[in-house]
Formats: C-alpha cells, sequence, structure tokens
C-alpha cells in the first residue's frame, strides 16, 4: 500500500528544493512512501503557531522558539515516542545546536537545516584590510561611507539583531547571555539611525538580493546565512564581536516535525531520521541547495567546496550562536516585540525606552501564559 505524505516547507529555494529532492531520493529507500511539499512564507515561519496551520500536513519546518508553546499544547508529535533513543541519541551527537528543539525533555523536532546570524560583504567593494572584527569597527565603516552598512530590519529580523547584540555584549562582559542588554540595545539604535530606512523594508532574502545588485552596500553585519549565496559577488564571513570574538549570534535553522493528526506518524517520523544521515545531508540536500544541519558535513571540505566556503567562513558564529528563549510565552513576544522595536527605532527612541519598552511587553507576554 502506498503511504502518501505531505509537508509545508517555508518559502525559499534553501528550504523547497532539498525536500522535493529528499522526496525523489526517498523512493529508492522506502519505495512505498511518496512524499508531496507546499511552502508557507517566511514570516509565517517565523511567527505562525504550527497550531493553526491546516491543510491535513504531516510534517512542518518550525522555528526552535515554539517548542516551549508547542509542548503546552501537545501540538507536535514528541519524536522520543517514535523513534528510538539509540537513532535520537545518534542524531543529536552529530547535530548542529540540535538540542534546540528539546523542550521538558522530549524532542519536538529535528534541526534538518542549520544556521545563525552571519556577515555578509562585498569584497569588490571592502578591502580585506576593512571587514569589521569588532562593533566599533562596524561603527566607524558605517560613519565613514554612508551607505556602505546594512542591516534587515524587519520585524522578526530587528528583534533577532537584538538578540545577537545583546548576547554578545553580555558574554563580552563575562555575564550569562540574555535576550536584552542595554549595551546591544545602544549599538542596535545607534546602526538603525546610519542604516537607509529602507532596511525597515527588507528580510535577509531581500536584503542579500539587494546587496548583490547595484546597491552601495558592501557589508551587513548580522544576517541569517544562506549557504547557496556564497558565490560572487557575495561572500560570508563571522559575525563582529564587541571584544573581536563572534559569539552570540542568534541561532536560526529550522526543524522537521510531525503532526499528531497525521494518519502515518511513523512514517513521517522515519522520514525526518533519515534526513538527519550524514550522506543524505550532504549528498542530497546539500548538493539540491540544502543548509546542513549534521555537523560531521560542516566539518567536511568537500562538502565546504558545495558551499561556496559557507561551511568553514561561518563555523565559529554557529559553534557559539545564542539559543533563543523556548518559554511558552516567547513565540507570541517575539512577533509583537519585532513589532514594537521597529516602531520605537523608527521614532528614533532612545536605548532606555526600548529596554523599557520591550522589558515591559515581555513581562505582560508572560504573564498572559500563566
Amino acid at each position: 500500500m502506498t503511504v502518501r505524505l505531505r509537508g509545508l516547507c517555508w518559502d525559499h529555494p534553501r528550504c523547497v528544493r532539498p525536500m522535493a529532492a529528499a522526496a525523489a531520493a526517498y523512493r529508492a529507500v522506502r519505495p512505498d512512501v511518496v512524499l508531496e511539499w507546499d511552502a508557507r512564507p517566511l514570516a509565517q515561519f517565523n511567527d505562525q503557531p504550527v497550531w493553526q496551520v491546516t491543510g491535513g500536513y504531516d510534517l512542518i519546518f518550525v522555528d526552535h522558539p515554539m517548542v516551549g508553546a508547542v509542548a503546552a499544547r501537545e501540538a507536535l508529535v514528541p519524536l522520543d515516542s517514535v523513534l528510538a533513543a539509540g537513532e535520537l541519541d545518534r542524531i543529536e551527537a552529530r547535530s548542529v545546536h540540535g538540542g534546540a528543539y528539546t523542550w521538558d525533555g522530549r524532542r519536538w523536532a529535528l534541526g534538518v537545516d542549520a544556521a545563525c546570524q552571519v556577515a555578509a560583504l562585498r569584497a569588490d567593494r571592502l578591502g580585506a584590510d576593512q571587514v569589521p572584527a569588532t562593533w566599533d569597527d562596524v561603527l566607524a565603516l558605517a560613519k565613514s561611507a554612508p551607505g556602505s552598512v546594512a542591516l534587515p530590519l524587519y520585524p522578526s529580523d530587528a528583534i533577532c539583531g537584538l538578540m545577537s547584540l545583546s548576547a554578545n555584549a553580555g558574554l563580552a562582559a563575562g555575564e550569562r547571555p540574555g535576550w536584552l542588554h542595554p549595551d546591544g540595545a545602544a549599538m542596535l539604535v545607534e546602526l538603525a539611525g546610519l542604516v537607509d530606512p529602507g532596511c525597515f523594508d527588507l528580510n535577509p532574502p531581500a536584503l542579500l538580493d539587494v546587496m548583490a545588485g547595484e546597491s552601495d552596500i558592501a557589508y551587513v553585519p548580522l544576517v541569517f546565512g544562506y549557504a547557496t549565496l556564497s558565490r560572487p559577488p557575495l561572500r560570508f564571513a563571522d559575525v563582529p564581536g564587541v571584544d573581536g570574538r563572534p559569539r552570540g549570534a542568534v541561532l536560526g535553522g529550522a526543524g522537521l516535525a510531525v503532526f499528531p493528526a497525521s494518519r502515518h506518524v511513523a512514517e513521517a517520523a522515519a522520514f525526518a531520521a533519515w534526513c538527519m544521515d550524514t550522506g543524505v545531508q550532504r549528498d542530497v540536500l546539500l548538493a539540491a541547495g540544502g543548509q546542513p544541519g549534521n555537523r560531521l558535513v560542516w566539518d567536511d571540505p568537500g562538502a565546504d567546496d558545495v558551499a561556496g566556503g559557507f561551511l568553514a567562513a561561518t563555523r565559529r558564529s554557529i559553534d557559539e550562536a545564542y539559543v533563543r528563549p523556548r518559554e511558552a510565552w516567547w513565540p507570541a513576544f517575539q512577533r509583537d516585540g519585532g513589532r514594537l522595536l521597529v516602531r520605537l527605532l523608527r521614532d528614533g527612541a532612545t536605548p532606555g525606552r526600548v529596554v523599557e519598552e520591550l522589558t515591559g511587553l515581555a513581562a505582560r507576554a508572560e504573564e498572559a501564559c500563566r
């Protein structure tokens, strides 16, 4: 009997093409399983609760901050109830931050795709001695060459930028990293005042597309990286740091999860686990434009060649990336907090007001979840 599975990607070639390739390749492993994929906008991937997704899907890509809310509602299948403990242990051992999808001791997704905020640059517009290593270097470049520095300031990206800056500032000060730090807020306010206002309308793919064109943009210090774009004229590098150390960049990527309403939970979970296999990650997903969630592929020089040098160039950033809060109240706060932050930045709010307004919103979001 043929088993038909339906999955939901996010609408970028980095997800759509690898999953189409995986569906075709999986037929050699399980001829009885047919996979079909649809896609939803990146904004919905970032903000839409999975329990609001309709369409009768078996599989869905999710963002790791969703797992606390998912666990509270049992909105996805805990994969440890379907997959063998030994198999999950092997997957975890070779995953890039795979533990980000674990909450309350249960595994809610498998980190098929791994990413974090990194830096992007145009080598033809930026001399080798001009690539910023610190945030002071970034500010100096932005002030000396107006228009040369940009940031994606779409709401979900603005708040991720704030978190990266805050986590880096806290780590540099010897503190435990957190999502909001006064120094991080001050840096973002200053940078937002120096970049082109058009950045408020750009998410990472859109900004990188503009950067690859005829704009004056030479450097973006914080943007979710895309290995498929690591080709001339674009290059990627580790993020700057307060002290020059590239740590605290917000972890991104995407986890593959299973809907509890699926009639084929075991088959869907088996496919997700297959996608984490080292050979599949390298020879199927990466080859089709995916971004590996398997640490062994990140360590593979041949895979790095396929990725245009992206994996080696950004490895320190992803190894020291910041895992966002995953409590049940967080996804709604991240959505609303991003919108609030953009309004504050557009209005020229002070760093102190940014901290005060976001702290208050977070407290109300947490209280609403109790």
